[in-house]
C-alpha cells in the first residue's frame, strides 16, 4: 500500500473495522437529505423534466461521489482522521485537500437529481455552507498541528476542486511533488 507515498507493511495497516470507523459521516448532508425527504412527503417539490433525464444526470453524480469517497477512505486507512499523526497528501488528496467532502456533496446532488427532488437540491446550499464552516475549523486545527508542512500542502492543493488554472500546474507531476514533500518531512 502506497497511499502516503511510503510502503506500509501488512502488519502496520489498520484493521478493516478500524479504518471503516475512520469514515466521517456527513452529518450535514444526512440531515439535509432527511429534512428534504420529510418536506417532500408533506409538500412534494419535484424537478421539472422527464424522470429518465433526472436519472441520466443524477446517477453519474452518485457514481463519481461514491468513487471519490471510496478512494479517499482507502488513502486514509492508515491514519486516524480524528487524531492524525501525519498528513495524507497522495491519491485524491493530491488534487483536493477535502476530496471526501467533495464526494459527499456529489452524492447529495446526485440523489436529489436522480430522485427528482427539488427539496434535496434546495437543502444543498445550506448543507454546503455548514460543511464549509467545518472544513475551515479542521484546516485551522491542521495548521496548528502541522505548521509549515500544512502551509506547503495548502499552497499546493486546492481546498475543494482544482480550478482551470490548476491543471497545467499539476499534470502528472502533482502527486510526485507532494510525495517529495512527504519524504522531506520524514528526513
Amino acid at each position: 500500500m502506497e497511499s502516503l507515498g511510503v510502503r506500509v507493511p501488512p502488519d502496520r495497516r489498520l484493521p478493516v473495522a478500524q479504518w471503516m470507523s475512520n469514515v466521517p459521516l456527513p452529518e450535514p448532508h444526512l440531515i439535509g437529505i432527511a429534512a428534504a425527504i420529510w418536506l417532500h412527503r408533506v409538500r412534494p417539490l419535484t424537478l421539472p423534466g422527464p424522470r429518465h433525464v433526472h436519472q441520466l444526470v443524477g446517477w453519474p453524480l452518485i457514481a463519481a461521489g461514491s468513487y471519490l469517497v471510496v478512494r479517499s477512505v482507502r488513502a486514509t486507512r492508515q491514519v486516524s482522521l480524528a487524531h492524525p499523526d501525519r498528513l495524507v497528501i497522495t491519491g485524491p488528496y493530491a488534487i483536493s485537500r477535502n476530496p471526501m467532502y467533495v464526494g459527499w456533496a456529489l452524492l447529495h446532488l446526485g440523489a436529489g437529481v436522480a430522485g427528482g427532488s427539488g427539496w434535496i437540491l434546495a437543502a444543498f446550499p445550506a448543507v454546503t455552507g455548514l460543511v464549509h464552516r467545518q472544513v475551515l475549523r479542521e484546516e485551522r486545527d491542521l495548521g496548528e498541528d502541522f505548521g509549515d508542512e500544512f502551509a506547503r500542502y495548502r499552497a499546493a492543493a486546492p481546498r475543494y476542486l482544482p480550478g482551470r488554472r490548476s491543471f497545467p500546474r499539476w499534470g502528472w507531476e502533482g502527486e510526485r511533488r507532494l510525495t517529495a514533500l512527504w519524504h522531506r518531512r520524514r528526513r
